[in-house]
C-alpha cells in the first residue's frame, strides 16, 4: 500500500473554486471509479494550494483506478475544467506508510 499527496496550484484567485470543484467534482468521480481519497485540503497561507491525499494498494491499483477515471464519459468535461482553475503546476509525492504508522 502507498500514498500519494497530490498538490495542485490554481491559477491567482481561483483556489477557492477549484477546492469546490475537486470536492464536489472531481474527487466524488474518482471515488465512483474505486479510488480512495483519504482527505483534501487548503494551504492555511495560500488559498491558492489545494491538496489531496489519494491511497492505492499497489501500482496496479494505481494504474487500474486511473485508467477507470479517465476513461469515464464525464473526464474530458472534468478535464476541461480543472484545467481552466489551474495554473499547470502540479506535484505528486508517493509516500510508504512505515512498519510504526497509524496508517498502515
Amino acid at each position: 500500500m502507498f500514498y500519494e499527496i497530490r498538490t495542485e496550484h490554481a491559477r491567482t484567485g481561483m483556489g477557492p473554486e477549484l477546492a469546490r470543484y475537486m470536492d464536489r467534482t472531481v474527487i466524488p468521480l474518482h471515488r465512483e471509479m474505486g479510488m480512495t481519497v483519504v482527505g483534501s485540503f487548503t494551504a492555511t497561507d495560500d488559498e491558492d494550494t489545494f491538496v489531496w491525499v489519494r491511497r492505492f494498494e499497489s501500482p496496479a491499483d494505481r494504474e487500474r483506478v486511473l485508467a477507470a477515471v479517465h476513461g469515464h464519459p464525464r473526464c474530458a468535461a472534468v478535464a476541461d475544467t480543472v484545467s481552466a482553475l489551474v495554473s499547470g503546476r502540479e506535484t505528486t509525492v508517493r509516500l510508504t506508510p512505515t512498519p510504526g504508522s497509524g496508517l498502515r
